[in-house]
């Protein structure tokens, strides 16, 4: 039993490695081993592997070469700064310890665990432990009949009153055609132009929120992240490793670990396409929007947007969604995300 079999038998579904570790060593050729993914330092492989949990791909794993880390999925919102790991390190002289750490951590809601394997990485596993299935799931996907309604509540939107106030507040400004763009004109050029192979994922914030509220794609995915623009990246990343045409939907240019995680992926010859919704870009109408959305989705390799987009009107969608208790939850929660993001450029 290798040590990729090992991982794949916690459910990990990609191993981040860093540059000089025994990755390609210790994962044996041909064997039932996680995708590997390589990353050019440690900052990148946090970022990939939080993606990675985020996206319910099994705990996101680190490895460089003696210390594995491995990140669980939280309903909190993470510090889309992503800091280096911190906190002891526990030895695991066996599988089967190995085994319980992860087994304790996931029964805690720990959110991030740090062990270093001091048995061999050939040791077999105990008996009795499955190897999970780590095909890459569907994330969910939002596909509505009618603006502003998830798929989850589509076919009570006529009776609910909420459904047909996000309905109303999204038509009316999606309809709206001159740059900046409204974010629900921008959420419609994306959902209209989505291939099948398509998958956004979008970082929490006001970008997200509207993601999350009114794009309604006929085709292709969407996932709303828990974390900041570069998880974001880092995500449609990995479902550019996976055959489909990454899009990642941010709010800043990428720059730092999210500029190196695009030089990553032109490295690993993966499709990407990033839409920045901020205040730059030269376009003047949504029909400009659509025609390069169109161009760059038809093209190879990594693409970037600049996207005008006012976000002013994010209070009328947050106030509509706050008559609902269950989604005020999570309105409150991207806003707060969106609103420690910009607490944290506006201290660097």
């Amino acid at each position: 039993m290798t040590f990729g079999e090992l991982l794949i038998s916690v459910g990990t579904g990609h191993l981040v490695a860093l540059p000089g570790s025994r990755a390609a060593r210790t994962l044996a050729a041909g064997s039932t081993s996680p995708r590997l993914v390589p990353a050019p330092d440690e900052i990148c492989a946090r970022l990939i592997a939080l993606a990675a949990a985020e996206l319910d791909q099994g705990p996101g794993a680190c490895w460089d070469g003696a210390v594995l880390t491995l990140l669980f999925p939280t309903d909190a919102p993470r510090d889309p700064a992503v800091p280096g790991p911190g906190g002891p390190v526990e030895e695991v002289a066996t599988p089967a310890e190995l085994l319980r750490a992860v087994s304790a951590a996931r029964s805690a809601g720990t959110h991030e665990i740090r062990l270093r394997p001091t048995f061999p990485l050939d040791t077999p596993l105990p008996d009795a432990v499955p190897l999970q299935d780590t095909t890459f799931p569907a994330p969910v996907t939002h596909v509505t009949a009618t603006p502003g309604v998830t798929a989850d509540n589509a076919d009570n939107a006529a009776d609910n009153p909420i459904s047909r106030r996000l309905a109303e507040i999204v038509g009316t400004l999606a309809a709206q055609d001159e740059a900046p763009l409204t974010p629900a004109r921008a959420a419609a050029d994306l959902a209209e132009t989505l291939p099948t192979s398509g998958f956004v994922v979008a970082e929490a914030g006001p970008a997200g929120l509207w993601i999350e509220h009114a794009m309604r794609p006929a085709h292709g995915r969407v996932r709303v992240l828990r974390a900041g623009g570069p998880v974001a990246l880092a995500g449609a990343l990995l479902a550019g490793l996976h055959g489909d045409i990454g899009v990642a939907v941010v709010e800043d240019p990428p720059v730092g670990p999210a500029a190196t995680l695009l030089h990553l992926a032109s490295a690993l010859d993966v499709d990407l396409v990033v839409e920045v919704w901020g205040q730059r870009g030269g376009l003047r109408r949504a029909a400009d929007h659509r025609q390069r959305l169109r161009a760059a989705l038809r093209g190879h390799g990594v693409r970037v947007i600049e996207v005008p987009v006012d976000f002013t009107s994010t209070k009328l969608l947050v106030d509509a969604l706050t008559d609902d208790t269950e989604d005020a939850l999570s309105a409150k929660d991207s806003v707060d995300a969106g609103k420690h993001q910009a607490k944290l450029r506006s201290q660097q």
